[in-house]
């Protein structure tokens, strides 16, 4: 049986449209190739490129605080802390209108140098100033239950 002419012209169609989504593909994978050698599509899939990151952040890793900016901050926390003992980091965070994140330097820093005590562990940590938070109430129950123990 020979083939309908309708068979022949849904053949071509087919073969056409083939032909064209092939054409397609190419032109994508070369544009796809050029903007990779050109460096303006992102080098990782399901990424967003560097460039808007750091625009969207709005600091880069280069530019970081100066130790005059972290020592200002510093200045900050430790006003507000000898004004609200026994604030979290949070509560010192929401206050002072800066996120948490950049306030963990000046802390450390004044934890180091002793002008902060700290009481808790994690989230529930609470800052004091100076000798304030340094209560030794554990340890006399320590040396109390110690001593009870040994009667």
């Amino acid at each position: 049986m020979p083939p309908s002419t309708i068979d022949t012209k849904i053949q071509a169609r087919i073969e056409s449209f083939a032909h064209e989504l092939s054409e397609l593909v190419k032109q994508a994978a070369v544009e796809s190739v050029q903007e990779a050698l050109n460096g303006s599509g992102p080098t990782r899939r399901g990424r967003k490129p560097r460039a808007k990151a750091v625009a969207k952040r709005g600091s880069s890793r280069s530019s970081r605080r100066s130790s005059e900016q972290v020592a200002d901050l510093g200045k900050t926390i430790l006003a507000h802390v000898k004004s609200n003992q026994g604030h979290r980091l949070e509560e010192i965070s929401a206050a002072l209108k800066t996120p948490s994140k950049e306030l963990k330097r000046p802390v450390a820093l004044l934890l180091e140098a002793k002008k902060l005590k700290k009481r808790g562990q994690k989230r529930g940590t609470k800052y004091f100033a100076g000798a304030a938070g340094a209560t030794k109430t554990k340890a006399k129950r320590k040396t109390s239950k110690r001593k009870a123990t040994r009667r």
